[in-house]
């Protein structure tokens, strides 16, 4: 398993934020990004980027944390496609999980594809479980899956 350096984002990363968000299936606006990293973002969400460890390294993934009382929504999780399966999204998942802990949040939940096997069985090895589907949730009309699972996440054995 590869281990990035796991920092909070701000604007001064907004041009790596946009490279890897363009790549999404679900991309995001730009303008919906510029204003959640505002200082003065009325917004609670928080960016945590992945990072290799080595001078000047480009952005290889990010996850966004939203908060809906006092559970925390895991809102995006994005890797660049070279850096997949080599654990980056793992480390970002647990790197929200420790700040929705840290928040004194008790649940994270989230919405995947139906289809992104991948993510499914990453956020089942958290824990995660499925609560139930929301039908034609994506602009395309592929369903959603709603999952969560309790804080601090633990790694299923």
């Amino acid at each position: 398993m590869y281990l990035p350096e796991i920092n909070f984002l701000t604007v001064n990363n907004l041009p790596e934020i946009l490279r890897l968000n363009a790549s999404s299936e679900c991309s995001w606006s730009e303008d919906v990004i510029r204003k959640d990293l505002q200082e003065n973002s009325q917004n609670e969400v928080t960016y945590l980027g992945a990072f290799a460890t080595v001078p000047e390294a480009p952005l290889l993934g990010y996850a966004v944390l939203g908060r809906e009382k006092r559970t925390g929504i895991l809102m995006a999780v994005i890797v660049d496609r070279i850096y997949r399966r080599r654990g980056v999204g793992t480390q970002l998942l647990m790197a929200v999980g420790d700040c929705a802990t840290y928040l004194n949040m008790r649940r994270l939940r989230l919405r995947v594809r139906k289809s992104n096997a991948a993510a499914i069985a990453m956020y089942s090895k958290f824990s995660f479980v499925g609560e139930n589907v929301r039908r034609g949730y994506y602009s395309n009309g592929e369903d959603a899956i709603v999952m969560s699972s309790g804080l601090p996440l633990k790694i299923k054995k």
